[in-house]
């Protein structure tokens, strides 16, 4: 009688020694394809988890070849991932974003494997995506808020220092907190006052300005408080935002940063990086930037997403006009 562990390897083995699919192959040359064209970490990860339940479907129906998978089996498909049920909440379906991000790395593959000349027709190419409502970021800092914030970090200890530094960079710069945590001391050139963002959103590379003050306290923080972070560490890799033991900042670690200066401003809204970069997007928007250039400041691919923010300005001056305006205040006496 074999053993649990050892059915279990026995299982293993078979699975490994059994032929791959046709699609399988398929698809493991597609995930190699976005690995060497230099794609984002997190993006690979995503497109590698969509694939699998794409294949797991097809496997369900009985297909193993590309050329047997037709329009009519996506739509089918697509239907199936609107019924699905979220795994956490099991009496909710999964969000409609979720449906999309899927069906998208479906459209990708195909519009890959039409590329490299794999299929002759590309069964995708009227396969639909959900359309999903603008949203509005939930929380905005107002500009005064914001300079609470930056100016809650206690300057005399290295890790107040390091967090002055990294929320004047978070702020100035729009920068995403997957871009941030990946950043070198190679990345800032003081000089011309930039910061260079390596395969960030979409595998893409950019360059970010970074104002006079922000930069003075990131080349500080570099030159003065960093040496501190890594002198026990046996190789330094150049990462420029560390905990006071030498690794580096990850998730959890920014997380608790804007807990702890949230708190220390008096600041009674939940703070993230993203509601820094949705702030600053914001506020540059109230002080009368171009829509077109605070695209190009946030990276943004569509200039559609960017118009999110006129909204967001709007509501606030409405909210300002309801509050502030004399006809608004006679109104209101006019009601009680």
């Amino acid at each position: 009688m074999l053993t649990l562990e050892e059915k279990i390897k026995a299982k293993k083995a078979a699975a490994q020694a059994a032929p791959k699919s046709e699609l399988r192959e398929l698809a493991e040359r597609y995930l190699a394809w976005l690995v060497a064209t230099r794609y984002a970490e997190d993006t690979i990860t995503n497109h590698t988890a969509n694939i699998e339940w794409f294949l797991r479907y097809l496997e369900v129906q009985g297909i193993t070849r590309i050329a047997d998978v037709a329009g009519e089996m996506l739509a089918d498909y697509s239907l199936c991932l609107r019924k699905q049920r979220n795994t956490v909440h099991e009496d909710r379906k999964i969000s409609l974003a979720h449906v999309q991000h899927r069906l998208f790395t479906v459209k990708q593959f195909f519009g890959w494997l039409m590329g490299q000349m794999l299929v002759l027709v590309n069964p995708a190419e009227d396969l639909e995506l959900p359309v999903l409502p603008a949203s509005l970021p939930q929380t905005i800092l107002t500009q005064k808020e914001a300079q609470r914030l930056l100016d809650a970090p206690e300057l005399k200890s290295p890790i107040g220092y390091r967090d002055k530094a990294l929320l004047e960079v978070v702020y100035s710069t729009g920068i995403r907190i997957s871009e941030l945590i990946k950043l070198k001391v190679a990345d800032f050139d003081f000089k011309n006052r930039t910061l260079f963002v390596k395969e960030g959103k979409g595998g893409k590379d950019r360059i970010l300005s970074v104002p006079l003050i922000a930069a003075g306290y990131l080349k500080e923080y570099i030159e003065r408080v960093r040496p501190k972070f890594v002198k026990a560490l046996k190789h330094d890799d150049g990462i420029i935002f560390l905990t006071y033991t030498g690794s580096h900042l990850c998730i959890n670690s920014m997380t608790a940063v804007f807990k702890r200066t949230t708190k220390a401003a008096g600041i009674d809204k939940r703070v993230t990086a993203m509601v820094l970069r949705h702030s600053i997007a914001s506020h540059l928007l109230e002080n009368g930037m171009d829509i077109r250039y605070i695209q190009e400041f946030m990276g943004h691919e569509k200039l559609s997403t960017t118009q999110i923010y006129s909204k967001v300005t709007l509501d606030g001056l409405r909210k300002m006009y309801n509050k502030s305006h004399p006809e608004e205040k006679r109104g209101r006496g006019l009601r009680q």
